[in-house]
């Protein structure tokens, strides 16, 4: 409920205070890295070690709703939807404590965490909406 409710709004916050589009920052940086051998590392770089750990956890989650949902509709099973609801919202949680996402000066690591926390956000907003709640703007 709130809680879940309360990450999906903490996430949406952050982007109103970058005043841009999360997926222009995520093509940008793709753009930037196809042809350029240090972003590519630059990048490999900020999802190396326990930080880039975290960040892979967080986005491989949040890339599980649809299988989640498949399997709770055929299970009949919707309390596994909740249940993972709130493990996406726990976990980026920790991600947001973790990393200073607005005030980080790198900006290849800035795009990279911007990144993991829009698809967080939205899939987080989907599986709240898929169990009929709604996400407020502000909290």
């Amino acid at each position: 409920g709130p809680y879940c409710q309360y990450a999906a709004v903490r996430a949406s916050s952050i982007f109103r205070k970058l005043d841009r589009e999360p997926h222009v920052v995520a093509e940008k940086l793709i753009q930037r890295a196809e042809g350029n051998a240090e972003i590519r590392k630059q990048v490999a770089q900020a999802l190396d070690g326990e930080a880039g750990t975290e960040i892979w956890s967080l986005v491989m989650l949040a890339e599980r709703f649809d299988e989640v949902v498949a399997q709770c509709a055929a299970a009949a099973e919707p309390a596994s939807l909740a249940k993972y609801t709130f493990n996406l919202a726990r976990a980026f949680n920790l991600f947001y404590h973790r990393h200073r996402i607005i005030a980080e000066e790198n900006l290849t690591k800035k795009a990279v965490l911007i990144t993991a926390a829009d698809i967080a956000r939205r899939q987080l907003t989907s599986a709240l909406a898929t169990l009929g709640i709604n996400v407020p703007e502000r909290m």
